[in-house]
């Protein structure tokens, strides 16, 4: 049998009935207050991924599976809580996986990688210090480092959680972070750059990006605010003169990144630079996962389901060119005017 999918997350509208094959990215099973079993589903494919829920009977009926696999189900789309959930009528996992196209159901960035990797080049060879372009030379000037940093991701799910997502987020940090340092006083652009594209190195290791994304024992153990440090520190070492100063300060920046101790952070930012990659690190993460919830879509009025990263619903309701709101799923009524402008 052929698995090629013809609907992807994307095009599933509340109310539908959809029959098509999804990767399972997560798996809980849990009790109902009688003792029987139901089951709380991610399923994933390209495009993204959708809450599911197979109640008992249809949960009985289901041949075992686990996170990973790959399953054929029918169901119907409802929303629950402001977001789209699949219910699921039946699944059967697929055992014979030759007719499988893998690219269907591996996220991966929307952008063109060789163009976006091209820029951090420029970033690397715009470093007028000779220290700091030697270090970021030994990274990126490394043929089987950028092949791995350019299919790595920035994370399992809040953001830029793809296959070319660590690439797309350290570029964008990158570019703001030139903007900054043209736009204020007192700040090393350099420094700063290097930072940039340093901070968040460790997340190679941290993360294996397969159909599924998932943590290494690495990772787990030591997280990558540990193995990016360790991982600079060692190219460093390997820089003859490098300055001890200098040293201390793009250390510095990866180990503060995350600004807080509560979100991880060794260390608090002390320096310039560290308080802007920390903040232009931040601001990309929530754009991005902001922008992850517009291509989910929203309730009918307008509102996300309560994001846990956020600690609230967020307003997804976007507004046309006069300051009217906006609803793109909504058809054009024939007369030229679009439904939902008021």
């Amino acid at each position: 049998m052929n698995y090629r999918k013809k609907e992807f997350v994307n095009d599933l509208k509340v109310g539908s009935h959809i029959n098509s094959v999804f990767v399972v990215a997560k798996k809980i099973v849990k009790k109902k207050k009688n003792g029987d079993d139901f089951c709380l589903l991610t399923l994933q494919d390209r495009e993204g991924d959708i809450q599911a829920v197979v109640w008992t009977e249809a949960l009985n009926q289901a041949a075992d599976f686990k996170e990973g696999d790959f399953v054929a189900v029918a169901g119907s789309v409802s929303e629950y809580r402001s977001s789209k959930q699949l219910t699921i009528e039946s699944l059967s996992k697929i055992e014979d996986k030759k007719n499988i196209d893998y690219t269907d159901f591996i996220k991966s960035t929307k952008r063109d990688v060789d163009e976006m990797f091209a820029e951090i080049k420029l970033k690397v060879d715009s470093v007028k210090n000779h220290y700091l372009k030697q270090l970021l030379q030994a990274f990126f000037g490394d043929k089987k480092f950028a092949a791995d940093f350019c299919k790595a991701t920035a994370a399992v799910q809040y953001h830029h959680a793809y296959g070319g997502g660590l690439l797309e987020h350290t570029l964008y940090v990158c570019r703001v972070c030139d903007l900054v340092a043209d736009t204020y006083q007192n700040i090393n652009r350099d420094l700063l750059i290097a930072g940039a594209l340093l901070h968040d190195i460790g997340k190679m290791k941290e993360y294996e990006v397969g159909v599924v994304i998932k943590f290494t024992d690495e990772g787990k153990l030591l997280g990558h605010i540990t193995m990016g440090y360790s991982w600079v520190l060692e190219k460093i070492n390997q820089i003859k003169g490098f300055p001890a100063d200098l040293k201390d300060r793009i250390l510095h920046i990866i180990l503060s990144h995350h600004g807080y101790k509560e979100f991880g952070s060794p260390k608090r930012p002390k320096i310039l630079e560290a308080f802007i990659v920390h903040h232009v690190d931040y601001m990309d993460a929530e754009i991005a996962a902001y922008n992850d919830l517009f291509d989910q879509g929203s309730g009918d009025e307008g509102w996300s389901h309560f994001v846990k990263n956020f600690e609230r619903s967020v307003l997804l309701r976007k507004l046309d060119d006069s300051g009217h709101p906006y609803y793109p799923d909504q058809e054009d009524d024939g007369d030229g005017e679009q439904e939902g402008l008021f």
